[in-house]
């Protein structure tokens, strides 16, 4: 390609759309004053209401999708973004696991508790549905996990996809970054701490304060989560707390490794 065909070439069309959450993607997003000018010059952006008043519900090349499917207008408007997007991408905690509002997720008491929220002979504007993540309703390209989404990695993978090219993925859990951090390992303190569970990509932020890791990236695939409950249980946890505390940021993702154990 010729350097004339290549300032010809159309820019990529992107669309950044926000579900159930906390909105706090979109405005990393937005907040990164040092980026965001060369993203929008290198991108036709489509939709991103967060941003701007006039979304275009077009053709994309690229769908960035923030929040988990809690109503069935959201359910009706991720079926719509798959059929337009060519890639779609799941970004923050909540797109990817369903986030904290899943945390109770498939325990078949979803309409006991929206009855013990709410009431009888509530009116909704929008039907509420149980909270679940992207991929439970449509095909997820790629993940973009955090809570919130981290920068580096964000644009990274942005880079990647507007030009066409293969985003690489962080097999490392939140163990890895502490060592390469040289963080002092809570669980030789006996404390709690999800790192060898959870993906990496935080930089370990949470232990490298003192802070237990929590989750927030979700689970990593080849996670040894029986062993690691084991080793729990000996710090004196029952499997019960346990449970209630992974599942804050696991949410819908976590259960599938729970019901293993």
């Amino acid at each position: 390609m010729t350097t004339q065909e290549k300032k010809a070439a159309p820019k990529p069309k992107i669309g950044v759309y926000g579900f159930t959450g906390c909105a706090g993607d979109q405005l990393l997003i937005i907040h990164t004053e040092d980026e965001l000018l060369n993203l929008f010059g290198s991108v036709d952006m489509q939709s991103f209401v967060m941003a701007s008043s006039n979304p275009i519900e077009g053709e994309l090349d690229v769908a960035f999708v923030e929040g988990s499917v809690s109503t069935d207008e959201e359910e009706e408007h991720i079926l719509d973004i798959r059929k337009r997007a060519k890639i779609l991408v799941a970004m923050g905690n909540c797109a990817v696991g369903g986030g904290p509002q899943a945390m109770y997720t498939g325990d078949k008491k979803y309409k006991e508790r929206l009855q013990k929220v709410y009431g009888d002979n509530v009116k909704f504007f929008i039907e509420p549905v149980e909270a679940k993540p992207l991929d439970a309703y449509v095909e997820v390209d790629y993940y973009l996990p955090g809570c919130p989404i981290d920068q580096k990695q964000a644009f990274a993978l942005i880079t990647r996809l507007i030009h066409g090219a293969v985003p690489e993925t962080n097999p490392h859990p939140v163990c890895h970054e502490c060592k390469l951090n040289e963080t002092h390992c809570l669980l030789l303190d006996k404390k709690f701490c999800l790192g060898p569970l959870v993906a990496g990509g935080c930089d370990s932020v949470c232990p490298s304060h003192g802070l237990p890791c929590v989750g927030c990236w979700g689970p990593i695939e080849d996670g040894n989560f029986k062993e690691h409950f084991k080793l729990l249980e000996s710090f004196g946890m029952s499997k019960k707390e346990i449970t209630r505390r992974i599942k804050n940021y696991g949410g819908h993702k976590i259960l599938q490794y729970l019901e293993n154990l």
